[in-house]
């Protein structure tokens, strides 16, 4: 059942509601004071990024009549992302103040329990708030004022603690769950990547070696014109954005570059079509790999690289796929990379790479099984992203239910347990 709570400003249920310091960097020393920033901000948790840490010296401390953060305190930042975020700050062994950035919250707690708070800054309630005062257009804000406008929901004092011991220890179920998952979808990848290595390291003697430019050419794309790029059209232009950094074609959705205008014939893109990145677009990107998945609708766009195999050559696309996804292959892909912003290859220093060429009959052999044991991986990932996603969903469900009265112990172990079952 429903309760309505009253609500009340967030800055009235401040003993402390101020700004922290506006420190320079000729302000800072190396020892002193922490100067603890918006990214030590967590959302509901303190990052202490000790090897980030910043101070100001204790005589900068007193000359800028700097005011003093305390453990306990609670911090908001101001900056997404995103915007309001909070956390309780630790003792960190320091004295310590803060970013102007960073709204320092010293609570009445016989009004309200910090960690009540902590909570309700996760909750949508809150976060819709925190939207409708932000400003700015390309980096939104809130200022300290707008900030203290934020109504809380206010139950009993007593309520309140209640709720933070039934969501402390939810949370803890979910965050078990969510690690436990997490360690499970990386397990399945690295033994896949484990099996995938140890295929190629302990390949037999009569495997043949050879560099890539003996048995391909690896052809430059087309500089496409930006001027017909549109939201939708008979053309896709493939970018390194359309390959997965593990390999494979990615559809970028709502981001692809549809094209309008008259590409030229050479550069439309066949079925099965092999494709390599040569610029790191994203890391992870440079030397990934995708075969093309339909005939006459993709461009091969600059910066990637088509594989056009000499006459003679065995080249089976599923083998040469995952030889290019091994730690060997895109190590030497680095090797051969330049630049200082976005690293790049080329098709010359691709072709003195060292690949394997077995036999076809093998290359095909060794092409299936490995694809039989990607999909049974891609499985297990698809089953464990599903399951982060409830987990996710079912923080946001305990806090709205925690917000409006509804939350007791059975419901939270009874959803839990459905979430993790």
């Amino acid at each position: 059942m429903r309760t309505e709570w009253p609500k009340k400003p967030l800055s009235e249920l401040c003993l402390v509601f101020t700004d922290g310091d506006w420190i320079e960097t000729k302000d800072q020393a190396s020892a002193g004071v922490r100067l603890v920033q918006t990214g030590n901000i967590g959302n509901g948790t303190f990052k202490d990024r000790l090897d980030k840490a910043r101070f100001i010296s204790p005589e900068t401390f007193t000359r800028r009549k700097c005011e003093e953060v305390l453990p306990g305190d609670c911090l908001v930042s101001r900056l997404p992302d995103p915007v309001g975020r909070a956390c309780i700050v630790p003792g960190t062994g320091k004295k310590m103040i803060t970013a102007v950035d960073c709204t320092i919250m010293r609570f009445d707690e016989t009004k309200i329990a910090p960690q009540f708070f902590i909570y309700y800054t996760q909750s949508k309630e809150y976060l819709n708030q925190i939207e409708r005062f932000c400003t700015g257009a390309t980096r939104k804000r809130i200022s300290r004022k707008n900030l203290g406008k934020v109504e809380v929901v206010l139950p009993p004092i007593s309520n309140q603690r209640r709720i933070v011991a039934i969501l402390d220890e939810a949370f803890a179920g979910i965050d078990a769950a969510i690690a436990n998952t997490e360690k499970n979808l990386a397990n399945a990848r690295e033994l896949f990547e484990s099996y995938l290595s140890s295929v190629f390291s302990s390949a037999p003697l009569h495997w043949r070696k050879s560099a890539l430019s003996d048995i391909c050419s690896i052809k430059h794309g087309f500089a496409f014109k930006s001027e017909y790029f549109s939201d939708a059209g008979p053309f896709i232009v493939l970018t390194p954005g359309s390959f997965y950094e593990s390999g494979g074609f990615r559809d970028q959705g709502r981001k692809t570059k549809f094209y309008i205008g008259d590409p030229p014939a050479e550069y439309i893109l066949s079925k099965d079509d092999f494709l390599i990145a040569m610029t790191e677009q994203a890391a992870g990107l440079l030397g990934s790999s995708l075969v093309v998945p339909e005939s006459r609708r993709f461009l091969h766009n600059q910066r990637l690289g088509l594989v056009v195999v000499r006459d003679g050559v065995d080249w089976h696309n599923d083998f040469f796929f995952h030889q290019f996804n091994t730690h060997g292959f895109r190590s030497a892909v680095q090797e051969t990379a330049s630049g200082v912003k976005v690293r790049h290859t080329s098709p010359g220093k691709l072709g003195a790479i060292q690949v394997f060429v077995p036999s076809y009959s093998e290359q095909v052999e060794i092409g299936e099984k490995l694809n039989m044991l990607l999909s049974e991986v891609r499985k297990l990932e698809s089953l464990g992203k599903q399951k982060l996603e409830s987990l996710t969903e079912l923080k946001k469900s305990l806090l709205q239910k925690a917000f409006s009265g509804e939350l007791t112990d059975d419901l939270a172990e009874k959803e839990l347990d459905e979430a993790v079952a």
